[in-house]
């Protein structure tokens, strides 16, 4: 057998928590992620990585009253927890990156989740630079587990960016941190030193794919 744990047993722990879910080599992300911030990076003996996503409009009121911003990184949480707990009980080790958090300096966090996302075959990266799902589109938070377990792998196809022609998001970004010639991160997360009030997530929330699932 060429793994520890099978895609039926991560499904029974995550069936009713998540809405897709992939995994992937270890080895498969250190390559092709930037040195400094690969599963390796924090977890030298990782084998797998599990990715799992959730649309936001299926955590609202989940843990906490309110909507999904309140709820969104507690349900990460969650989730890791559980994946966790039973690699646990069959002996493994996991590391689950913080949602939260960041190099001030670079504004980028220890691992990224997006382009791991990307890698596992759970979506492509739009002009929005989020992650769009195929079917909840970018409107979804994203988890991360890395574990020395070897985990069953997916095997799910890289996306190719499904964005064509539509534009939208480019131009609806009030203070320009979005646009034809790119995504300012910094201007972004600086936001409201322009605003009086907040964004609204326009370049989220223009996006067609997945519109069904706006919350």
């Amino acid at each position: 057998m060429g793994h520890d744990v099978s895609l039926g047993d991560l499904r029974n722990v995550l069936g009713g928590l998540v809405d897709d879910f992939s995994t992937v080599k270890a080895d498969n992300l250190n390559s092709r992620l930037p040195e400094g911030r690969r599963p390796e990076d924090l977890m030298p003996e990782a084998e797998s990585v599990l990715v799992h996503i959730t649309a936001l409009k299926h955590t609202i009121g989940r843990y906490r009253p309110g909507g999904w911003w309140n709820n969104r990184y507690q349900h990460v949480k969650a989730v890791n927890k559980a994946i966790s707990d039973f690699l646990a009980r069959v002996g493994f080790r996991t590391v689950c990156p913080s949602p939260w958090g960041h190099d001030r300096k670079a504004l980028m966090p220890k691992i990224q989740f997006k382009p791991i996302a990307f890698l596992a075959g759970l979506g492509w990266i739009g002009k929005n630079n989020l992650l769009i799902h195929p079917e909840f589109g970018p409107r979804i938070v994203i988890g991360v587990v890395i574990t020395d377990a070897r985990l069953e792998e997916a095997r799910k196809p890289v996306m190719a960016n499904r964005c064509g022609d539509c534009d939208l998001c480019l131009h609806v970004c009030p203070i320009r941190a979005l646009g034809p010639s790119g995504f300012d991160r910094f201007r972004c997360y600086h936001r409201n030193k322009w605003l009086k009030r907040p964004c609204g997530f326009t370049c989220m929330r223009i996006c067609p794919v997945g519109k069904d699932y706006d919350c």
